[in-house]
């Protein structure tokens, strides 16, 4: 009896799409071969994801290691789950790359361009849609940081944030 393969797209996971294989001829013990996989793909465009309060690695993306640069701000990020939406290494994700941003022009949602200062970052962190980045939706990035963290935290991020080059 021939192989008969079936992909079914089970759930859109987080930039990811999951799919299940399965053949169409039993296995040894009369089961199914069955396998998962996960393809990374490009946030959903309607995608509205939260940073969680549960620790995240600091995501690399676009290859190469993710940054371990030892600052305060790092583990601030971690903790507040920043790294689960911006990369570290290039890749865009829910929200744009850290990487190479400090100290560059931003292309803005509205047609104009902000420097990326540290006046721009704590206003990133503190006042999201103050200035959306082209190719990002408002309202993803929550409001709260500007309560939940303190102005040295709001400091230290920066910093870590301007070390990812």
């Amino acid at each position: 009896m021939k192989s008969i393969l079936i992909a079914t797209v089970i759930s859109v996971v987080l930039g990811g799409i999951l799919i299940a294989t399965f053949s169409g001829d039993r296995g040894r013990h009369g089961q199914a071969d069955f396998a998962l996989a996960a393809t990374p793909v490009g946030p959903a465009a309607n995608a509205t994801a939260l940073p969680t309060k549960t620790a995240a690695p600091a995501s690399a993306g676009g290859g190469g290691p993710a940054v371990n640069s030892g600052l305060p701000g790092q583990a601030i990020a971690t903790k507040n789950g920043c790294t689960a939406c911006h990369s570290t290494g290039g890749a865009t994700g829910v929200g744009p790359t850290w990487k190479g941003l400090a100290g560059h022009d931003v292309p803005l949602a509205d047609g104009s361009t902000a420097k990326a200062d540290d006046a721009y970052l704590k206003e990133s962190i503190t006042s999201p849609n103050a200035k959306v980045v082209k190719g990002f939706a408002p309202g993803i990035m929550p409001a709260s940081f500007s309560t939940s963290l303190k102005p040295e935290e709001i400091d230290q991020l920066v910093e870590f944030i301007k070390s990812i080059q």
